[in-house]
């Protein structure tokens, strides 16, 4: 799996990221690119970090470049939420790595929640082969 989060932070903070899991149950996402102001459709969540996501299978031939602006609402059994993200990679074959900006302290919370469900499951199917 490509690392699409390894350049430096904006802010030049030095944030620790948290290991990549891929979510068990679907993860879908709504995107809209603000940048070029049109819809881009719907995605599946491939794998997450709680400071970015991949995102894959974007419907048609969206236009999207590295460093657009997004909005992105994540749609999970946990609940529903919107979050401002930033292209960091797109592929020809409709994968992108966005940067999510950091959400207010319930965003976060959900995030937190989101990956903790995420990692448990991973750890669990990991355990049970081992």
């Amino acid at each position: 799996m490509r690392d699409y989060f390894g350049d430096s932070d904006e802010a030049g903070a030095d944030r620790r990221s948290l290991p990549r899991v891929a979510p068990a149950s679907k993860v879908w996402a709504a995107v809209d690119n603000e940048t070029r102001d049109e819809m881009l459709g719907m995605a599946e969540v491939a794998d997450f970090n709680g400071l970015g996501l991949t995102l894959r299978g974007m419907p048609g031939d969206p236009v999207a470049a590295a460093g657009d602006r997004l909005w992105v609402t994540l749609i999970a059994e946990e609940g529903i939420i919107p979050l401002r993200a930033r292209i960091v990679h797109a592929s020809r074959d409709c994968v992108f790595g966005v940067r999510l900006s950091v959400p207010d302290e319930p965003g976060q919370l959900f995030l937190i929640k989101l990956y903790e469900h995420a990692a448990a499951r991973a750890q669990n199917q990991t355990s049970a082969t081992d």
